[in-house]
């Protein structure tokens, strides 16, 4: 397809860039909000499959979008991206360290929840009103 780099969509920093995308698409309100909607769920189903043409609908959906959603979206997801990673830097620390008590069945799975109830809180955050 003209104009798209592959890229490699077995890469998970790629993979939760798309999702952070899907997030910030799902949270558009007003004209164009239905749009939105279906733009990120075709970027879901990247995602899900990993799809090199999935990726290819879901940018040429994206492509569709009223001008100035395009560039609200881009700039709301490159906030709740830095937001990630700023997130991510404070507590990396805290998540590499052993926990003090004995792991039990379930404790690998608390670091990966942790995380993700973190990531999630960073993701909806941009969405809220100031």
């Amino acid at each position: 397809m003209d104009g798209l780099e592959p890229i490699s969509l077995d890469d998970t920093q790629t993979l939760q860039a798309i999702g952070i995308l899907a997030d910030v698409l799902d949270g558009v309100d007003g004209p164009g909000g239905l749009d939105t909607v279906l733009v990120s769920k075709a970027l879901r189903q990247v995602i899900a499959t990993k799809s090199q043409p999935a990726f290819e609908f879901a940018s040429r959906a994206f492509n569709t979008l009223d001008p100035d959603i395009r560039r609200k979206v881009a700039e709301d997801a490159d906030n709740a991206a830095h937001d990630a990673v700023e997130l991510r830097a404070r507590v990396g620390g805290f998540l590499a360290t052993p926990a003090a008590r004995e792991a039990g069945a379930s404790g690998p799975a608390q670091p990966t929840s942790f995380l993700n109830a973190l990531n999630l809180r960073a993701r909806r955050r941009p969405n809220q009103p100031e």
